[in-house]
């Protein structure tokens, strides 16, 4: 079987590609399920006679895996639309291996970047949204699309189930402080704009890696990236080598550490996200994303 290369060139790379992990679905509601290939994570959601699939998985192996976690928790219906929430590979690369017949809905940034980007797999969008809200309604099932601003990617979806209080935003805000170095992520106005979706009313939120996380852990994780970057800034006042990864992360675990110590991967992961943040400052951001009137992007 040919396998889809993404933009990977070197052959030696299909073993990777072509690998199927064994994935299932864990039920969240009567219509919306969730799953993992143990870091990547993402929902589908049952409609009376069809499925919604919320992004691919990172590789052409994973995309089927996907399908068959999908085709046992869901015997009979097709997948017959495909939402990406954003333009990365390693999320939203294979719809060509997941169902390669479905609508495919993305923000129109993201489509303008994967029409560009041309990487074998990733199927263009045939429905591009527009604006900060989409109200969906499809096959019996209704749920809100936002892209709440520059978050991470390029036009990132976040999804909505006002009924049963879930709220999805793909590799946005962590139930743990395992960021690394961030890439990215649009820190200018980050923050704020999680903050406004945390205004919904949602008990059970579902981030783009890891478990399921809820509420409570959410506004924490908006926490500790305002609080690391007021630290990261503190660090260029107090002379700290700003570019050197071990004193960023000793200094901001001094500074955080007894109010996010607990968070799993903090010690691990706080000087690469540290750096990150860092260089946000140095350079002034991410491109007309980071700027103080991001909404350019969305006029």
């Amino acid at each position: 079987m040919k396998q889809h290369m993404g933009i990977f060139t070197s052959d030696k790379l299909r073993d990777y590609l072509a690998f199927e992990p064994g994935m299932r679905a864990e039920q969240l509601s009567d219509r919306i399920w969730t799953v993992s290939d143990g870091l990547c994570r993402t929902i589908f959601l049952e409609g009376d006679n069809s499925v919604v699939a919320f992004d691919t998985f990172g590789t052409p192996g994973r995309a089927r895996a996907y399908r068959a976690a999908i085709e046992q928790a869901v015997p009979g219906k097709p997948i017959k639309m495909v939402v990406y929430s954003h333009d990365h590979l390693d999320h939203a690369g294979f719809a060509a291996d997941l169902a390669p017949e479905a609508e495919i809905v993305a923000d129109e940034m993201t489509a303008k970047i994967i029409d560009l980007r041309d990487a074998d797999g990733q199927l263009p969008v045939t429905r591009p949204l527009s604006g900060r809200e989409n109200p969906v309604n499809i096959d019996g099932a209704e749920f809100l699309l936002i892209n709440p601003g520059p978050t991470h990617g390029t036009g990132h979806l976040s999804a909505y189930f006002a009924t049963e209080k879930i709220l999805f935003s793909s590799d946005t805000i962590l139930p743990n402080a395992r960021y690394g170095f961030m890439p990215d992520y649009h820190l200018a106005n980050f923050v704020r704009f999680m903050r406004e979706l945390a205004d919904l009313d949602f008990q059970t939120f579902v981030p783009g890696r890891h478990q399921v996380s809820d509420r409570d852990q959410f506004i924490m994780g908006c926490d500790y990236i305002e609080a690391l970057s007021v630290a990261c800034q503190e660090a260029f006042v107090e002379m700290v080598p700003i570019w050197v990864h071990d004193a960023m992360a000793e200094y901001c675990k001094a500074k955080l550490g007894s109010r996010f110590g607990g968070l799993d991967g903090f010690d691990q992961h706080i000087g690469q996200t540290a750096i990150r943040i860092v260089h946000h400052y140095l350079m002034g951001g991410w491109g007309l994303e980071d700027t103080p009137e991001p909404a350019i992007l969305l006029a």
